[in-house]
């Protein structure tokens, strides 16, 4: 009989009232143990059939237990019985370390469970090597994903049962493929040292892509059609299964960078859960002295129903663990909001939030407090860190810590949420990192083993003193003796009676996304350094034994200038730690067995010494070897770490190859930086940042087709796809709008490319020589690094686009990327040169578009390019403006000598004309102090619309700009630099333009303008003689002199 969701569901809470562990206690689960270890230990197995329902239940109670034991607690019971049983597997087998065999006597745990950690190597990045009982997870992973045991590939039809199980466990194989790339994740320095951020920062390529594949296969199998069929039967799984489902999507995207995709999946959780919530403001008070109530943020929210009971009938566990007091002498414990206040009639809340007051909101279901907590995780991942995001984020977790009934991990979760956003603020860091050290305190002491020597625990829950014994065990009973005592912690740790148990902690593990132990820890240490407290911060990472973070803590604090100061020597010793970690000692031989040096937690650092760790190379190398030595290239600034860090990994790791290339950019080796970039983008296909700067590289090169193939799948997997596009894509791929303008650099290089091709063709066939484009073998048989001729052409070709193509793609590069950043006055700035270079037309509406946005952004007279100007009047004049024919006298046209004419043209509202005589009108006449061309411009536009008394008085001041600004130059400069038309003949010309034009104004307008009328020739001749009265001493007997003498002598 076929295994169903409802089956699966019951498996799980079977373990509800017994260990995860006591499952290990059949003969069936101890073959299906050994048939692991046999897997592990690098032998061939062969293939075996077991009971599904059994092989199920051992891959679950697995699982949950390696999370009981690494994540939530409380101390996982029953582990010895289960050491014992991988021990008794472990029997007579030969484990093999580095092609070597070890005698079957020396097989035990440790050397077990570091094989468990080597097999989860991925892309050349470990998992952290201490974890407790990795050999659970393990064994659930060859469960549920490795196809020996219960079937792993999706099928195209299901048919069979043994087809439809492998749909059903698709959620579960998405579950430990999540876990995994948890366990690899790293700590990482700064800002994105919280674990949703650092995640989107591991190198493992081939993970991210299974996830993925595994995330479409449980959302077919889970969701199916059944939020988009109306008319699709009963689903297979529950709606709270399906709404976790939705949630645990959410934070996959969270974890792999995807914020888009993210917020689709919280919509679709909020959707099937019916849960309505809101961000909303309302008047409070936040300080203890405030007097008068203003406007707070607070979060309003409301389940569909809301039962004491969860959804699979189990009843909602009242305990929680503690939440430290702010105890500040300034802010308020929680805002007071104000009680006496109406609700709006004209709100915008949603209707089921508008009769609800902030101080007396309804309970929520936990999953939709899981889904406020992961609104405020989204948030926090991928906003600016600042005090405005963090008010926009603290009501999602004070919604949920305020909440009356709650889960014991979802309301950690939520302090944890809050912890990490009160460490953005001076007033509550202090009750940000207690708070967090008392969550530390809490996993650690729920997580770790009791030592069983010593003191044992009574029948009511204390311990008591007993004397200390000598215990002699046998062979195959696990050895407890190292077991390390339990921690005290920051605050008294909960009676059994106050703490919830393992399944009530593990219901919402998963969508909650919660991170391992050593992760919650390590986001402690980088709390402690946000007070300064660089030293408790280091000794976390000693203890966990995180000798990278410890390394990199140490160089990061280095202070070169100061050598005898607190940071003095920090980049010494981190080259002593990581050389510690990967070289033996000086003068010792490859065979040399120290490796009990390493494993020493209590080792003294201080005493570590670079030079003295310069022997062989460590055989096997030590996990997260590639990393290690990345990070001595690092420090030492050389490309050999780098390359031994690639060989390392199998060719695999790609931050080795990205390091390499940027060690040769700053040495300006442009080709062998290209050449790492390019192997790093070959194992890591979707990182974005490295598309991009291998963009950035081949535009240096000048391989502009390369380049612009670069950026569009830098655009592309930014956008969450694995394969570019090209300019076509979705108008929300990409969100960089460096790249974006870089591409549309790219492209506009190549089409400049294409043209000068082009021309040397058309010259050479012209010659008579022969055509370049026909010459393939000839260009075949070049030598590397002459280039072949016309390659731009021919990959333009290959491509099918044209030259206009190219430009025209290059333009929407351009307007994309200024869409992004619309205050990036350049890049609007190449919007409007490429618009008015489109061939036959220019594009007129960007370019009107591009220079509304620079001189917005300029609000300067020197963002004015002339020549473009020149091009957006001599397109919009080309045509005469209509004339209306209403019949009257009174419409004569531009030819009917003193008719005041038809009045005023307007051009329609949304045609080009209306927006060019718009941009002139008020973005540009504001703007002219010095600029007389502009207002010749403007004038001929005023002309064209039949405005006379604008074009002349247009005129008027262009001829004003031109003498006046000249004038006052030279009146301020008594030397010859100074540009002045009394002295330079091109600003003379320049103001004899503007005359000529003034006077062609006075006569061609005068009399259409009242103020004007017959006096016009008395106005030109008064402009025409004050300048030739200036002009006199500089310029009497030159041509242009006798120009404006002829005009004079004209209007007489």
């Amino acid at each position: 009989m076929a295994i169903s969701p409802a089956d699966l569901l019951a498996i799980d809470s079977s373990f509800e009232k017994s260990s995860f562990l006591d499952v290990c206690d059949s003969e069936e689960a101890k073959d299906l143990v050994a048939y692991f270890v046999q897997n592990i230990v690098s032998e061939a197995p062969d293939k075996r059939t077991y009971d599904e329902t059994r092989a199920v239940r051992l891959g679950l109670a697995s699982l949950g237990a390696f999370l009981q034991a690494n994540v939530t607690g409380p101390v996982l019971e029953g582990r010895g019985k289960a050491e014992a049983i991988f021990l008794s597997a472990l029997k007579g087998r030969e484990i093999l370390q580095n092609g070597v065999g070890l005698a079957k006597t020396d097989a035990s745990m440790a050397s077990f469970r570091r094989l468990c950690i080597r097999s989860l190597d991925t892309d050349g990045v470990s998992v952290y090597p201490y974890i407790p009982h990795i050999e659970l997870f393990c064994l659930s992973r060859f469960i549920f994903t490795s196809g020996s045991v219960l079937p792993a590939e999706m099928p195209e039809i299901w048919s069979n049962p043994r087809e439809s199980l492998s749909s059903h466990l698709a959620w579960t194989r998405l579950r430990i493929h999540l876990w995994h790339y948890r366990l690899i994740t790293q700590p990482s320095l700064g800002p994105g040292s919280l674990f949703t951020k650092s995640g989107r920062w591991t190198d493992v390529p081939t993970l991210q892509e299974l996830i993925e594949k595994s995330l479409l296969e449980a959302e077919t199998s889970v969701v199916g059609t059944a939020e988009t069929d109306e008319n699709q039967g009963q689903p297979m799984w529950p709606q709270e299964s399906r709404i976790q489902f939705r949630l645990e999507e959410a934070n996959c995207h969270i974890l792999l960078g995807n914020d888009r995709k993210a917020r689709k999946a919280l919509q679709s959780a909020a959707k099937v859960s019916g849960f309505v919530y809101a961000l909303s403001g309302a008047l409070g008070k936040r300080t203890r002295f405030q007097e008068k109530n203003i406007s707070q943020l607070v979060v309003l929210a409301k389940s569909l129903q809301v039962s004491p009971t969860a959804a699979n009938g189990q009843a909602v566990s009242e305990s929680a663990p503690a939440a430290l007091p702010l105890n500040d002498d300034t802010l308020l414990e929680n805002i007071k909001f104000n009680s006496d206040q109406r609700p709006d009639e004209a709100s915008a809340l949603p209707i089921q939030l508008q009769d609800i007051t902030p101080e007396n909101q309804p309970s929520l279901r936990p999953v939709d407090q899981i889904l406020l907590l992961t609104e405020a995780t989204l948030k926090d991942t991928f906003s600016p860190t600042d005090s405005l995001t963090s008010e926009e984020i603290l009501p999602f977790a004070v919604r949920v810590i305020q909440d009356e009934s709650t889960n014991w991990q979802v309301y950690t979760q939520a302090l944890l949420v809050r912890s990490r956003i009160e460490l953005n603020r001076s007033r509550t860091i202090e009750r940000g990192v207690l708070q967090m050290q008392a969550l530390v305190d809490q996993v650690i002491v729920d997580t770790q083993e009791v030592v069983t020597s010593g003191r044992k625990p009574t029948a009511n829950g204390e311990a008591e003193t007993t004397v200390p014994g000598i215990k002699v065990t046998t062979d195959g009973e696990p050895d407890h003796s190292t077991d390390i005592k339990r921690p005290t912690s920051f605050l008294p740790a909960p009676k059994p009676s106050e703490s919830a148990s393992a399944h009530d902690r593990l219901r919402y593990v998963d969508a909650l996304a919660s991170p391992p132990r050593w992760h919650l820890e390590s986001e402690l240490a980088y709390a402690w350094t946000a007070v300064g407290s660089l030293v408790s911060a280091l000794e976390i990472f000693k203890r966990l034994r995180l000798w990278p973070e410890v390394a990199l803590c140490l160089s990061t604090t280095a202070a070169s200038d100061d050598p005898d100061g607190r940071g003095g020597g920090g980049d010494e010793k981190a080259r002593a730690i990581v050389r510690w970690r990967l070289f033996h000692r000086t003068g010792t031989a490859a065979e040399t067995n120290d490796d009990d040096e390493l494993e020493n937690p209590g080792i003294d650092l201080s005493s570590l010494k670079a030079s003295d760790f310069s022997g062989p190379e460590r055989s096997p190398p030590p996990p997260n070897a590639p990393r290690l030595f990345c990070i001595l290239g690092d420090l030492e600034n050389d490309a050999q770490h780098y390359r031994r860090a690639w060989e390392i990994s199998n060719r695999r790791f790609a931050r080795a190859q990205r390091s390499l290339g940027e060690l040769h950019l700053r040495r300006q080796e442009w080709t062998q930086a290209r050449d790492a970039y390019a192997l790093a983008v070959g194992v890591n296909r979707l990182n974005s940042e490295m598309w991009g700067r291998l963009g950035d590289i081949e535009l240096r090169l000048a391989r502009f087709p390369d380049a612009a193939a670069a950026f569009q799948r830098a655009i592309a997997t930014s956008a969450g796809t694995s394969t570019g596009t090209g300019i076509e894509a979705d108008s929300a791929a990409g969100e960089d709008a460096r790249t974006w303008s870089n591409l549309g650099t790219a492209l506009l290089s190549w089409y400049r490319e294409v043209v000068a091709e082009s021309k040397d063709r058309l010259t050479k066939l012209k010659s008579g020589e022969a055509d370049p484009l026909g010459d393939a073998e000839a260009e075949e048989g070049k030598e590397e690094g002459q280039g072949a001729s016309m390659e731009s052409t021919r990959r333009a070709a290959e491509l099918g686009k044209s030259a206009q193509r190219l430009l025209q793609d290059a333009l929407q590069a351009f307007k994309r990327g200024a869409q992004l950043a619309n205050s990036n006055w350049r890049i609007w700035d190449n919007v409007v040169t490429l618009a008015a270079a489109l061939s036959p037309e220019p594009d007129l509406e960007d370019v009107v578009l591009g220079l509304r946005n620079v001189l917005r952004i300029r609000k300067s007279e020197d963002a004015l390019d002339l020549d473009v100007l020149t091009l957006l009047v001599r397109e919009a004049t080309k045509t005469p403006a209509p004339v209306p024919n209403s019949g009257g006298s009174g419409n004569g046209s531009e030819g009917d000598g003193g008719t005041v004419g038809a009045g005023v043209y307007d051009p329609p509202r949304g045609t080009i004309e209306n927006k060019i005589v718009a941009l002139f009108e008020t973005d540009i006449g504001p703007l002219i102090t010095t600029a007389s061309t502009a207002w010749s411009l403007i004038s001929r536009l005023r002309a064209w619309r039949r405005d006379w008394a604008g074009a002349l008085d247009a005129a008027e001041k262009g001829w004003r700009t031109a003498v006046g600004t000249a004038s006052s130059s030279a009146a301020l400069s008594t030397t010859s630099s100074e540009a002045s038309w009394l002295t330079d003949p091109a600003e003379f010309d320049l103001v004899v333009q503007r005359t000529e034009e003034l006077v062609a104004a006075y006569e061609n307008y005068g009399v259409r303008v009242p103020a004007v009328g017959e006096r016009w020739k008395g106005k030109a001749r008064s402009a025409v003689r004050s300048v030739l009265g200036k002009a006199r001493v500089s310029w009497e007997g030159d041509r242009r002199w006798e120009m404006l003498k002829r005009s004079l002598e004209e209007l007489r």
